[in-house]
């Protein structure tokens, strides 16, 4: 973090779907066909490495530091940059947190990391769109990106 512009940051958001964490993690881990950025690399699991990329702009290498089926996914951004403005997020985590009630299964993401200063909105509205509109329709509808 080389930039005096940029603040941590760590903002969730959750929520909860008439689904079981079982049903719920399997969505979760199939990147490929909700994350709203292109993916490329190996399966979710312990220890893999995946990259996002948006066309020549974004990059972002992560790797899979937790791992616990119906629980708990969370990965780390070993490399990120957006290229249009050298904004860097390298260290960044992406947590996603399960938990039953009842029948249904509460979804929590958290993304833990550093945001530009004057980027805070746009960083709520990117975690609530993946969530709230990505993921649920992919998980309800069978609707990816």
């Amino acid at each position: 973090m080389t930039n005096k512009n940029y603040k941590t940051a760590n903002y969730s958001v959750a929520i909860e779907l008439a689904k079981s964490p079982n049903d719920v993690f399997s969505h979760l881990i199939n990147l490929k066909k909700w994350w709203p950025e292109d993916f490329e690399g190996e399966d979710i699991k312990l220890n893999s490495e995946f990259v996002f990329t948006t066309g020549d702009s974004h990059y972002s290498k992560n790797k899979v530091v937790e791992f616990v089926p119906t629980t708990k996914l969370v990965w780390l951004a070993t490399k990120g940059i957006r290229k249009t403005d050298n904004f860097e997020w390298t260290g960044t985590k992406m947590i996603f947190e399960l938990t039953p009630k009842g029948n249904n299964t509460i979804l929590k993401f958290t993304y833990d990391g550093v945001v530009l200063e004057n980027e805070s909105e746009r960083l709520v509205q990117i975690c609530d769109m993946t969530v709230k509109e990505m993921f649920y329709n992919f998980i309800i509808n069978g609707k990816g990106k």
